[in-house]
């Protein structure tokens, strides 16, 4: 197992699947699209990315490496998906409604809760908008980081609308349209664990670092430089995990002794987008739906690959090859978290 920290040479677009609305962007890489821009990088190096696949099949559990999604970073200080449902010993029961807020914990957070401990939770231990949790050291450490959003409210990133013309080539009226991006801050970006043939990801990296990752490539979006980290992140393997990537269920089993288990929480997200055939025309994958990153689940939890090829495209130039969305499960002891209110 390796961890990555990427550092943003400039701004993100990454997309939200909310139909034609180029506003909507994330803060974060879900898991499925960062594995997939590593694979789609194989093809750009020269590699073979059917042969280093040969061994997927639909419904499949196994893929050469999986990793967690890129999840937002400051500094030293890493950030984790927020559990849908905190235990009891958060002390957020007198907070009401803020809880709900809580997106991003951070690493020390995420100990505490782990352990059966209460972090600290004071007004200043919540960032953008109460949505990012993190303990007053980590705070503290990260202090000259931080940037003020037009609130005057300390940020580490923050969304930036851009407006564009176009200008028609027979009318040449011009049309107006914006389109949404994340900006962070110096030696800001994001970090994600990755497991399996973790030369293979390196390989990706160096190529993505310069062609970048998300959309608006060609404006110099998504950039970065990337660092290898020594540490570690331990895997689950008994009892209860936290799932740091989008997960989509092995079998109709998984779902009855996973989804469906006392203490498991997670929420659900539908996920579509776009691929290309050899000739690089572009069709609509079919949409799949979802475990989102932060659910709490079985340490035995698997997970699969999902194929999302159009449906049947009768001008589809190629090959019909599978086109793979990641849902394997990628896990972390979850401790104490399984604790519930």
């Amino acid at each position: 197992m390796a961890i990555f920290d990427l550092t943003l040479n400039g701004p993100l677009h990454q997309g939200e699947f909310v139909g034609i609305e180029r506003e909507s962007v994330l803060d974060w890489i879900p898991s499925d699209t960062l594995w997939a821009a590593i694979v789609s990088a194989w093809n750009a190096l020269g590699f073979d990315a059917s042969e280093r696949l040969m061994d997927c099949k639909d419904g499949s559990s196994y893929a050469p490496f999986i990793t967690t999604s890129a999840f937002p970073r400051a500094g030293v200080v890493r950030f984790y998906p927020a559990p849908p449902r905190l235990p009891e010993h958060a002390g957020m029961k007198d907070k009401g409604k803020a809880s709900k807020k809580i997106r991003l914990i951070s690493q020390n957070v995420l100990h505490d809760l782990s352990a059966g401990k209460t972090p600290e939770n004071q007004d200043d231990c919540f960032i953008h908008g109460g949505s990012v949790w993190l303990s007053s050291s980590e705070r503290n450490s990260i202090q000259s980081l931080f940037e003020e959003d037009e609130d005057g409210r300390p940020v580490l990133w923050r969304k930036q609308i851009v407006p564009h013309v176009t200008v028609d080539r027979m009318s040449n009226t011009s049309n107006l349209f914006h389109t949404g991006h994340m900006v962070f801050s110096k030696d800001c970006g994001f970090w994600f664990a990755a497991r399996g043939k973790i030369d293979w990801v390196c390989e990706s990296l160096n190529y993505l670092s310069q062609s970048g990752l998300g959309g608006l490539r060609s404006t110099g979006h998504g950039a970065f430089s990337w660092k290898q980290d020594p540490s570690d992140l331990p895997k689950a393997d008994s009892g209860w995990g936290l799932c740091l990537s989008r997960y989509a269920p092995l079998s109709e089993e998984e779902i009855i002794n996973g989804l469906q288990a006392h203490h498991s929480a997670y929420r659900l997200i539908t996920v579509g987008g776009w691929c290309q055939d050899d000739q690089n025309h572009s069709w609509r994958r079919r949409s799949v739906r979802l475990v989102a990153e932060g659910a709490l689940l079985p340490a035995n939890t698997i997970g699969k690959l999902v194929d999302v090829h159009p449906v049947a495209p009768e001008a589809w130039l190629g090959p019909q090859r599978p086109v793979w969305r990641n849902g394997i499960a990628f896990l972390i002891p979850a401790g104490k978290l399984v604790e519930a209110i």
